[in-house]
């Protein structure tokens, strides 16, 4: 449970209760859904990871760590000089000049070195510092073939992945009290999170790419 929906029991609860509540959601389990195309990157990370040892670009706590094998050493840094690959899942969106962030990544990594990135596309605004979205091209024009050749791209989830997320958040809106939106998300995002399964049915869909939630891409600088 993220600290925002913490945050709307908290009105309404004394301390005592508030805290029974979080040790009781605490044991939920997580809605997850595993898309084999999204692990496509970490799969490509720890079978290349030179001297298994990667810099994660804008690591912010390490979100997805616990996606690369253990033998892979990530280093969570957020610039460094001369590195040989570079992982930059879902940051770039977070940065006012994307373009710019580009342009220090093709200066720092080493030529032949690797730059591992997903990008969203359909997606919802969640936090105050989200600021762009992409197009599988927009990712290549951030990374022309001037400067890196394509080792992978595809989608990485549809759009039953970005409906999950959109409900839940638009029907949200018309909830007028902290306390409901907080067991509105608590209840819902279960069901929600089985639109994801939508995305099996459409994988192979050569029109997937037009309701991409992201777009994973690696590069090799040249």
């Amino acid at each position: 449970m993220s600290n925002s929906e913490k945050g709307y029991c908290s009105p309404m609860m004394s301390g005592g209760l508030k805290g029974i509540i979080r040790r009781v959601v605490s044991r939920f389990p997580e809605p997850q859904f595993t898309r084999p195309r999204n692990l496509k990157l970490f799969d490509w990370t720890n079978q290349n990871g030179p001297e298994k040892r990667v810099l994660n670009l804008g690591s912010g706590i390490g979100q997805f760590d616990h996606y690369l094998s253990k033998e892979v050493r990530a280093i969570n840094l957020d610039i460094s000089t001369s590195q040989k690959n570079l992982q930059v899942i879902a940051v770039l969106k977070h940065v006012r000049r994307p373009w710019f962030v580009a342009d220090e990544i093709f200066r720092v990594l080493r030529p032949g070195g690797h730059v591992v990135l997903e990008l969203p596309f359909l997606n919802v605004i969640h936090d105050k510092d989200d600021y762009f979205r992409f197009t599988d091209k927009g990712i290549r024009s951030l990374f022309d073939p001037n400067r890196f050749d394509v080792v992978f791209e595809q989608v990485s989830s549809g759009g039953g992945s970005f409906l999950s997320v959109f409900l839940l958040e638009y029907f949200q809106q018309f909830i007028p009290s902290r306390y409901l939106k907080f067991l509105w998300r608590l209840t819902m995002r279960y069901f929600m999170c089985l639109l994801k399964y939508l995305d099996v049915a459409i994988d192979s869909s050569k029109s997937l790419r037009i309701t991409a939630n992201s777009f994973p891409f690696i590069g090799r600088k040249r």
